[in-house]
């Protein structure tokens, strides 16, 4: 019995563990330009797009600049 319950927990610890290492998030984000201007982050978002680079993009505002998400 007691070696069933080492082996057990074991092989949870390892189940958990893949799981967590190998997962991805289901949505990532990663920042692809910084634009003094709005237009030509929408611009270059919408290039990108086009092109096929990035599915979903957006432009966001700090700091009187603007950072293309893809």
């Amino acid at each position: 019995m007691r070696k069933a319950r080492a082996l057990l927990v074991s092989a949870l610890l390892v189940g958990g563990a893949l799981t967590t290492f190998t997962a991805a998030p289901a949505h990532a984000e990663s920042l692809r330009g910084v634009y003094y201007d709005y237009s030509e982050c929408q611009r270059i978002g919408q290039y990108g797009y086009s092109q096929g680079w990035w599915g979903f993009w957006h432009c966001e505002a700090q700091y009187s600049y603007y950072f293309l998400y893809a």
